[in-house]
Parts: structure tokens; C-alpha cells; sequence
């Protein structure tokens, strides 16, 4: 399901410069087999918590499962709604507008920590989901530069404001896929340590 989350990520990013709509398209078909992973997976977690009865550090294994897959299917809305938008743009001819440089450097950030904190979980390595917790500033910091760069090219021109307020929510959405490793993360301390941070 990271993979798929990750996958998705890389793809609606993509999508957004192809200036075809297909990146967009397979992102959609990726996050629609994430509801089904997401089901499956909260169902195992639920009947081992019947049938096995876990305690202690197991326990927290699968309860910490129930919270990552939440985490990882709101990643893969955030990653719908991109390509909702995305689609939009290339039917109306916005995808030949350039994307601002942050938008890119914002995917391959939030993607990085999506894939470290899953990692962080697998491998219950707590320093290095703290530093995924860590990453979150820079993320915050490239989306105050996209807006303050797009609210720019709207001051400037009302003939684009549309394009760059659509630009803004995907930056908004990338910011959120960034949130929701964040949240990953601090479940994979939880997982390690017992105490939520």
C-alpha cells in the first residue's frame, strides 16, 4: 500500500508537466486499488486483535497498522485530488503553463517521506522516524515560496489566476502528503516505544 501511495505521488507529479492527462488517469486507477488494500488490510489487523489477542508489543504492531493505512489512504486521496485537478488543467489547455519549481521539489520531499517512514516503521528504527518528523519544515518552507510566487503571477495578470489558484491547492495537497508521513512516522515511534508523541 506504500508503494501504491508512493507510485501514485510520482505519478500525478508527473502529470502535471506530460500535459496528456494519462499520468493523471493511472494515478486514479492506483488510488482506487488502494480502497480495496486499505480494507483488506484493516481486516486482517481486526481479526488478529479477535482471534490472537496481542499484547504489549504486538498489540501495538497491529494497532499501529489500523493508524498507518488511514495515513496511507489519505495519502492516496490527496494524490486523486491532484490528478482530478491535473486533468482539468490538460483539458483546458493549462498544462502548458509552467509548473513552478516547487511543486516537483515539493512531490520528491513528501514522497521521500512517505518512503522513510514506512521504512522507519518496517524496520522500527526511531531515530529515523524522528527525522522524517524532522523533514516536515522544509516542505512547510516550499510551499510559503509557492504561494508567494503564484499569488504573484496573479497580482500580475487576472488571465491566469485560475491556473495558479489551482497550482496552490495541489501545493496545499502536496503539504498534506507530507502531513500524513509526518503522522507515519510518529506512529512508528509509538510502535517502538509505547508513548505517542
Amino acid at each position: 500500500m506504500a508503494e501504491a501511495a508512493q507510485d501514485a505521488i510520482d505519478l500525478v507529479t508527473a502529470s502535471l508537466s506530460d500535459g496528456a492527462g494519462e499520468g493523471a488517469r493511472a494515478a486514479a486507477g492506483v488510488t482506487a486499488a488502494m480502497d480495496q488494500m486499505e480494507r483488506d488490510i484493516e481486516n486482517r489487523c481486526i481479526s488478529l486483535l479477535m482471534r490472537q489477542q496481542p499484547v504489549a508489543r504486538d498489540l501495538r504492531t497491529v494497532s499501529t497498522a489500523l493508524k498507518l493505512v488511514t495515513d496511507l489512504q489519505r495519502i492516496g486521496d490527496q494524490a486523486a485530488n491532484i490528478a482530478e485537478i491535473s486533468q482539468l488543467m490538460a483539458g483546458d489547455g493549462g498544462q502548458r503553463e509552467r509548473v513552478p519549481a516547487q511543486i516537483p521539489d515539493m512531490s520528491r520531499q513528501a514522497g521521500l517521506m512517505v518512503r522513510q517512514a514506512i521504512a522507519a516503521y518496517a524496520n522500527r528504527d526511531e531515530t529515523a522516524a524522528r527525522a522524517v518528523i524532522g523533514l516536515d519544515d522544509g516542505v512547510d518552507e516550499l510551499f510559503v515560496q509557492l504561494k508567494r510566487e503564484l499569488t504573484g503571477r496573479i497580482a500580475r495578470s487576472e488571465d491566469h489566476s485560475g491556473r495558479a489558484v489551482d497550482l496552490i491547492i495541489i501545493g496545499k495537497y502536496l503539504e498534506r502528503v507530507a502531513d500524513h508521513a509526518v503522522n507515519i512516522a510518529r506512529w512508528a515511534v509509538f510502535c517502538v516505544t509505547g508513548r505517542l508523541q
